[in-house]
This record gives C-alpha cells, structure tokens and sequence, in this order.
C-alpha cells in the first residue's frame, strides 16, 4: 500500500475505490476478545511503519510475508472483527466467515508474548485467514511454526484448527478444559512440514469449530524457514 500522505493513517473514506478492494469494502466490528459486542469502527490504512504497530516476533517470520502481523495497526486491547475480504494487515486477508484480531494487551497484557493474534472464530460465526503469496524452491523441505491457544470465553471445549499450504494440510488442537487457555497465558509453539511447491505459496488458516461458535483456536508470531 503506499502512503497517501495523510501522516501515519489514512481513512478509507478518502481512499480512490481501488484502494477500498483493498481494505475489504466493509467496516470492521469491534468488541473484547471474543466480540461479543459488535459496532462500527472506522477503518484504517496502515501507511507507515511506526511505534503503534504490532510487536515484532524474536528472530523475525522467514520467508512468511509478515507472520507476526507486525506490519498491522496495533489495537492493543481492542479487538476488532473483520469480516471476509477485509485485509486486516498489509499481507493478510479474511478468508471465512471473520475473525477477531487481538492487539498486544488483548489477553490482559501476558499471553502470547505480547505479540497480536487471531482469534478465527469471530462473531457467531469461524473463520479463515490467508497470506499473500509467497515464493518457495518446488521440493524443498519447509517447516512453519507459530504460537498456539484457545479462546477459554465459552464452548467449544476443543478448538480445531486447519492448516493448510496449496494441497497439504494438517489440523491441530488445542482443549481449553481446566483454564488450559489464553487467558490464563497457557499457550505452545507448534510446527509442521511441508514441501514447496513449483508455484507461489499462500498459508490458510480455518477454524473448524462449530458454525456459530465465538471462542476459537488463537494463533499468532507465525514463521516459515528451509529446512
């Protein structure tokens, strides 16, 4: 996106209607995680890079556009919902249903490192998240890792989260019985495997929780390395 000049943010009522495709061409909700609450928020453009940006993972994301959301607005103990088609941070777009994007203080200023994360079941309904795309060498050996939790605001029991790079896929799992969840600062780093392939790759994440559900997988500080 280039900078419109407006100083760090741009509202997306200024923006020419190209750059409104960008900004997914509808309002985001905001709420606490889990929005519960939905309103209208105006819409922002990210134009520079700043001190109100989301923190930046240890050691960086690879060779995965923006894997920390560090690039995005940080709305720190705001968390915004974002329906499919709004692009949330420069290289990531909502795939499914929406989702709640969750600042640095989201999760009462501990979990997750501080870093923001998605939580992929937005208001009454799961969603998906999707990266630009991204070049990888076709046969070699990748492996991602991010951070992982769930949503202990209300069912389900077992978050369920799919992961998926072109054709391969895997799913994980994360049981939030006994305040194992994130607010409570319980959370793991995951890894899977994959092999590049010869055209460019996009990462996709869907919650595969129930339809309605508002309490979901929580992922965040996501990276991609050859192995």
């Amino acid at each position: 996106m280039k900078n419109l000049g407006f100083g760090r943010y741009a509202l997306c009522s200024w923006v020419a209607a190209a750059m409104l495709a960008g900004c997914g061409g509808s309002q985001p909700m905001t709420g606490g995680p889990g929005a519960m609450r939905p309103s209208v928020a105006m819409i922002h453009v990210r134009t520079t890079s700043g001190s109100e940006d989301c923190p930046a993972l240890p050691g960086g994301t690879g060779i995965l556009p923006d894997g920390d959301f560090s690039q995005a607005i940080d709305p720190e103990q705001k968390g915004p919902t974002y329906k499919k088609g709004y692009v949330f941070a420069p290289d990531w777009e909502v795939s499914k249903g929406n989702i709640d994007f969750n600042g640095s203080l989201g999760w009462g200023g501990a979990g997750l490192d501080n870093l923001c994360s998605v939580d992929l079941d937005g208001y009454y309904k799961v969603g998906g998240i999707k990266t630009s795309a991204f070049q990888t060498d076709q046969g070699a050996s990748y492996t991602l890792s991010f951070v992982f939790s769930g949503n202990g605001g209300g069912p389900p029991t077992v978050n369920t989260m799919k992961v998926a790079i072109d054709h391969q896929f895997t799913t994980f799992t994360w049981n939030i019985s006994g305040g194992k969840d994130v607010q409570n600062n319980d959370y793991a780093t995951e890894t899977w495997k994959f092999t590049g392939g010869k055209e460019p790759a996009i990462l996709t994440l869907i919650s595969e929780d129930p339809k309605k559900s508002t309490y979901g997988p929580v992922v965040a500080g996501m990276a991609i390395t050859k192995d």
